[in-house]
């Protein structure tokens, strides 16, 4: 097998260490886009050292960390003194421990002034590589001595999501994002920008690191996925045989338009809808409109008990609404019962057949008076949004700019606009788009205005948001917050707020109603979409090996790194749009949802060992959140683990495997959960002061993984 592999863990800056007053991007971004900020995350800061020694307890030999830019450098220029000793003290550490060192220099993350530089050009400015490469050579000359990897930039691949989002997405995935209204082909300008700016940040950074140490090991760690060769080679063929940067913009139009996929029976659904992961991939949502609270009735005489994982009663809910859903993990030992509504439910609670009724606060506060009492749950607001079809840019604007000025005229409205982005940040004020005009984008309003009427989906029967009430003149009339707004939408679209149909839905069907039947083929559209553009393809490891053209990655950059790095999550075996599909689970942060693929890992570094002969490779990342595909998170890493073995075996220079992570720690502004737990050992994160390094399984199993190398 040659030399033993090097078992590791990692961690990140932004995801470990807790805040500490000085923004960096995504302090910003998670402010701005309502996420759930990192607040003391795991306090890796202060509790280095029992991380560190936890790895040595599992018998690691190579240990992960991402320095914090924003710290290390908080102003253009000056740069902190005790920053770098608290650094050097956490690499003094792991070499203590008898462990090598990865030091990840920007994870995802980099300072206020690095973005607003050039005008708020940021990473697009032309002199980004310049500037991360000063900051390069600080750190080469300050800690150089105890660093034995160097990972220049976390995914670079990834980053380009910053900067351009798909149909199918509300808004960007990263940041910064751009400003309102950007069209797909600037916005592959700036991916054109960017990549070749990446690639030069890249070079600049490793020829300053090696200037200052010569045997300095310089790469970065481009994620990959899992495809089937022939399938990969095809994609590939997207970057390696492209001529030109109109070839490129030309093909970006499959990421911005929907084509085929609009059009349901309504344009656009407000029908109490709470926004959900699952509810994400079924239609496109704008911002909240309104946010809820769950809540139980109960009689005022029988409180329910404190604890409610152990409370037997009887609970009523309206079937087909969010609610049904969350009622098992909410009262997981309480018998459900399921109504056509909210008001039936009430009604078996009042006849004794009920214990309590669960439902948004909005829908049971009607009914609450002295018999009835009502408990507000404990658990995040649920935010109403408007649903509408994928593909529908325009109408999502318009939307969304009709909120904001219901917004400025409603203080009791949430605040958040969770589109947001940072794409003002250090930009002048002549550089906003002060305009009222929403540019057509696509078809979804021109459709509207030639039928001259706008279909919107309602749900009645809530006051306050929306009920049937009778006219003076004796017709029927929907009122309330969500009719308005539908009115308020016709308005600016018809230039007649009366032109509006409105359509009764009920259940799934609030959302569902939005598709047309076209909508059996969004897994196929979205699959060409990603894998027939640039962004489809493994371009870092592309251009690294010499087969991009030079307006990608200029020829000075080629073959700019002394090991091969790369992080491995998920992959498909078949080549059916709706396995591809699967993917993109992963790019939405729908960790638990992607598809596990454990025998393309080994294909991946037997193709990197030819596309880089005499370099070693070292896995940066690999790992599982609690479970996923049926994997739990044991399973996983030993299905994993025996793949670099198999590669090994056949004389793949595999250095290093890192598990992702070490604990549990805050995944760029997620709620925690097991969708989000990648931790080897567990932190209750929201629920334990103390931050307890909780050992699991999954930390017991990869201990013998690694004891299996000795």
């Amino acid at each position: 097998m040659g030399e033993s592999i090097r078992f590791g863990v990692a961690t990140a800056d932004h995801q470990c260490e807790a805040y500490d007053g000085h923004d960096d991007v995504r302090d910003v971004w998670e402010r701005v886009r309502g996420l759930v900020p990192r607040g003391r995350a795991t306090d890796f800061w202060n509790r280095y050292r029992e991380d560190v020694e936890l790895a040595r307890s599992l018998g690691c030999t190579i240990f992960r960390l991402s320095l914090s830019w924003a710290r290390l450098e908080p102003e253009v220029g000056r740069y902190d003194d005790d920053a770098f000793t608290h650094y050097r003290d956490v690499l003094k550490a792991i070499r203590d421990a008898g462990m090598q060192s990865v030091v990840t220099l920007v994870h995802n993350t980099w300072p206020l002034h690095v973005q607003t530089a050039g005008n708020g050009a940021g990473l697009l400015d032309a002199q980004f590589p310049q500037r991360m490469a000063a900051y390069a050579d600080v750190v080469a000359e300050r800690l150089g001595d105890l660093i034995d990897y160097y990972v220049t930039l976390n995914e670079p691949n990834q980053l380009v999501y910053g900067w351009i989002r798909g149909f199918w997405m509300r808004s960007y995935a990263m940041p910064p994002g751009q400003p309102p209204y950007m069209p797909a082909d600037r916005q592959m300008d700036d991916v054109l920008t960017l990549i070749p700016n990446l690639f030069r940040a890249h070079a600049r950074s490793r020829d300053a690191i090696k200037r200052r140490r010569p045997a300095a090991s310089v790469g970065a760690n481009p994620l990959v996925l899992g495809l089937p060769r022939w399938l990969q080679r095809l994609v590939d063929r997207n970057a390696t045989h492209v001529t030109s940067p109109e070839q490129i913009r030309k093909r970006a139009s499959r990421l911005a338009q929907s084509w085929l996929l609009e059009g349901g029976r309504v344009d656009c659904s407000i029908a109490q809808i709470t926004m959900t992961a699952e509810r994400e991939t079924a239609a496109l949502f704008s911002e909240p409109y309104y946010a809820g609270r769950l809540c139980v009735l109960r009689a005022a005489s029988q409180p329910l008990p404190e604890e409610r994982s152990q409370w037997r009663g009887r609970i009523g809910v309206a079937s087909d609404m969010l609610p049904a859903r969350l009622a098992a993990s909410l009262f997981p030992a309480a018998t459900p019962r399921y109504f056509a509504n909210a008001a039936d439910a009430v009604a078996a609670l009042h006849a004794g057949a009920l214990d309590a009724v669960l439902d948004d606060d909005v829908v049971l506060e009607p009914f609450a008076h002295e018999t009835l009492a009502l408990d507000v749950l404990p658990v995040p607001e649920q935010r109403f949004a408007v649903a509408m079809a994928f593909g529908s840019r325009t109408l999502l604007n318009v939307v969304d700019r009709v909120l904001r000025d219901l917004k400025r005229e409603r203080p009791d409205l949430p605040r958040e606009a969770n589109r947001k982005t940072l794409a003002d940040l250090g930009r002048s004020p002549d550089d906003a788009s002060a305009s009222d005009d929403v540019p057509e984008m696509e078809r979804s309003v021109a459709r509207i205005r030639a039928r001259g009427v706008l279909r919107v989906g309602v749900h009645p029967g809530v006051p306050g948001l929306c009920e049937l009430s009778a006219a003076p003149d004796g017709s029927v009339r929907y009122t309330g917050l969500e009719p308005e707004i539908a009115h308020r939408i016709a308005e600016r679209l018809l230039g007649d707020r009366n032109r509006v149909e409105f359509l009764p839905l009920h259940g799934d069907k609030r959302f569902k109603a939005t598709r047309s039947w076209l909508q059996a083929i969004f897994s196929l559209r979205k699959t060409l979409a990603i894998f027939g553009t640039l962004l489809g393809t493994n371009w870092w490891n592309l251009g690294m090996a010499g087969k991009l053209p030079g307006f990608l990655c200029p020829a000075d950059c080629v073959g700019s790194l002394d090991y091969v790095g790369l992080d491995y999550y998920w992959g498909v075996p078949s080549f059916w749009p709706t396995e591809l599909h699967r993917l993109s689970a992963a790019a939405e942060f729908k960790y638990a949802s992607a598809p596990v693929w454990p025998s393309a890992l080994e294909m991946i570094l037997r193709e990197a060992a030819g596309d880089f002969p005499g370099k070693p490779i070292v896995v940066i990342e690999n790992g599982c959140v609690t479970e996923a595909d049926g994997f739990t998170r044991a399973a996983y890493l030993e299905a994993h683990v025996r793949e670099v073995r198999r590669a090994a075996q056949r004389g793949v220079p595999v250095a290093a495997y890192l598990c992702w992570s070490i604990t549990s720690n805050r995944e760029w502004g997620l709620a925690f959960d097991d969708n989000s737990d990648f931790g080897l050992f567990h932190i209750g994160l929201d629920d334990d002061p103390t931050l307890a390094r909780v050992p699991t399984d999954a930390s017991a199993h990869y201990a013998k993984l690694i004891a299996q190398e000795r």
